[in-house]
């Protein structure tokens, strides 16, 4: 469920409008759409990593998973004060291989987790990180964005790789933005977890963490250049690197009958330092929540 950072792949184009009559637009918008429903599938993740624990068949040799529909309630994006819900399909995918490690479609995106000795993990990892619109998205785009950034444009989508290690409960993931478009920039996330058994049909897990960001993305998500403030209206301002958030997260699961689970999920965001002091940001502190239903195979 939710507690440690959780993420995604995938990547689009930002100028759509200059190429609304040019016949390579319907290949561009095929794009789209798979980004978006990738988006979609993992965004859940980022409220419910229990969903990687609901496989029984975790640990074990071949393919496991889940595949569920859920509801969001969220901030419409980081430091908005305005929240908008969202029904999302989810799933998690694990393939364990005797010596090549576990391949997963989960809590952290794509991973593969080639190293597995006791209690240390270690993996690659890839993931997208959605971006921000200048305006509302629709009901059924899962981008963050709000109508109250206009004049600050858009920030791409972009997809991001990096390196997992793990010990115990304890999770440290750095992450690069590849390419020229998104942020461009690094996190680092640290998170740990606190899984508990309540009985044969609860599980409860709780969770905190923190994530570190460079100049390149604190300016990106929380700075505003001379000419976005002439835009948009907000003050200039450019924030430097450091740690821009907190996160506490309670995850709770129950078994419905055998294969099916409830889900459900809350998760306290505080941005901090630089990030916190953005005039972009209206609310420093935000709760996001999430409910769903899944099948564990």
């Amino acid at each position: 469920m939710s507690s440690p950072a959780i993420s995604s792949l995938s990547e689009v184009s930002s100028d759509r409008s200059r190429h609304h009559h040019n016949p390579l637009c319907a290949g561009v918008a095929m794009r789209t759409v798979a980004q978006q429903v990738a988006l979609v599938g993992l965004l859940i993740f980022a409220f419910e990593s229990a969903m990687a624990q609901a496989s029984p068949n975790e640990g074990k040799l071949g393919l496991s998973g889940s595949i569920g529909l859920g509801v969001a309630s969220m901030p419409s994006y980081e430091g908005s004060s305005n929240r908008r819900t969202l029904a999302i399909p989810y799933f998690t995918m694990n393939y364990r291989t005797r010596d090549w490690g576990e391949v997963s479609v989960g809590q952290y995106g794509l991973v593969w987790q080639a190293v597995e000795a006791g209690d240390l993990r270690m993996g690659l990892v890839v993931n997208p990180d959605a971006g921000r619109m200048a305006r509302q998205p629709s009901k059924l785009n899962p981008r963050p964005g709000d109508k109250r950034l206009a004049g600050m444009g858009e920030v791409r989508e972009s997809t991001e790789a990096g390196v997992l290690v793990g010990y115990g409960p304890f999770s440290l993931l750095a992450r690069k933005s590849l390419g020229d478009s998104g942020h461009k920039g690094t996190q680092v996330d640290m998170s740990v977890a606190w899984p508990l058994k309540v009985s044969d049909k609860v599980d409860v897990s709780f969770g905190a963490g923190l994530t570190w960001a460079d100049k390149d993305y604190m300016q990106t998500y929380f700075g505003v250049t001379p000419a976005q403030s002439l835009a948009s209206g907000f003050r200039a301002y450019t924030p430097k690197a450091g740690v821009r958030k907190f996160e506490l997260s309670a995850n709770a699961e129950y078994a419905l009958a055998k294969d099916w689970k409830l889900q459900g999920s809350l998760a306290l965001t505080q941005l901090t330092g630089d990030a916190a002091d953005s005039s972009l940001v209206a609310r420093k502190s935000n709760p996001s929540m999430s409910l769903g239903i899944a099948y564990v195979f």
